[in-house]
């Protein structure tokens, strides 16, 4: 009996050491700017950044750009009517997770454990809504073609499928007005839906961190100009 009060002492004091090393981690890595390609002009592609606590996702133009999201997430694959929407948000996360997870009081220790340690698909989560502007936990954004260009690569190469042929994936909604989408790579404590988020505003042009797992990160970053 000693022995297994030992091992679990051990056991509970390894992981509390590998939790405080992964936050320094993020602490410090969270502190290095990345490069960001140069923005140039006019920038008039505007979107958002926007921060529910937890995970920030980033809010685009339904139409604009250059770009027609209503032809890669059609609304024939969203429960409600979409189809008056001026704006869409997009976020990535671990498929399972996002499954049983509608609410912060329907977390469980399985979903979380195989989201952090690779154990579960991602998956790209769109919601169709309206303008967020001045919603106090969004930040309004701009970048020009170029870095709105990047922006739609970065999302199409995330999706599990050729442009245009995203895979709906069968979980239920949190609304009428959201679905998700089958993505590259498996979800895990490195790669986070924040890092996603901040790759994909690196590539709008915004100088990001080297690594910010956490929303706070990502929005610090963003309030600076």
């Amino acid at each position: 009996m000693r022995s297994f009060w030992r091992r679990g002492r051990w056991a509970g004091g390894a992981l509390i050491a590998l939790g405080l090393t992964y936050f320094l981690m993020a602490m410090l890595l969270g502190m290095i700017p990345g490069r960001a390609a140069a923005i140039g002009e006019p920038t008039d592609y505007h979107f958002y950044a926007c921060d529910n606590g937890v995970h920030v996702d980033i809010i685009l133009p339904a139409v604009g750009g250059g770009r027609d999201w209503f032809g890669i997430f059609p609304p024939r694959d969203f429960a409600g009517d979409v189809t008056g929407a001026s704006h869409l948000a997009l976020g990535c996360g671990a498929k399972a997770f996002f499954a049983t997870t509608k609410e912060w009081r329907d977390i469980r220790p399985g979903p979380v454990l195989r989201a952090l340690f690779w154990r579960d698909s991602s998956v790209v989560h769109v919601t169709y809504h309206g303008d967020p502007q001045g919603l106090p936990n969004c930040r309004a954004l701009a970048t020009d073609q170029a870095g709105a260009d990047a922006m739609f690569r970065y999302i199409d190469d995330s999706l599990d499928r050729p442009v245009g042929q995203a895979w709906r994936e069968l979980l239920p909604g949190y609304w009428p007005s959201d679905a998700f989408y089958a993505a590259m790579g498996r979800y895990s404590l490195f790669r986070t839906c924040n890092v996603w988020s901040a790759e994909l505003l690196r590539e709008s042009g915004r100088k990001m961190a080297l690594w910010s797992p956490f929303s706070f990160q990502v929005m610090g970053l963003l309030a600076s100009p």
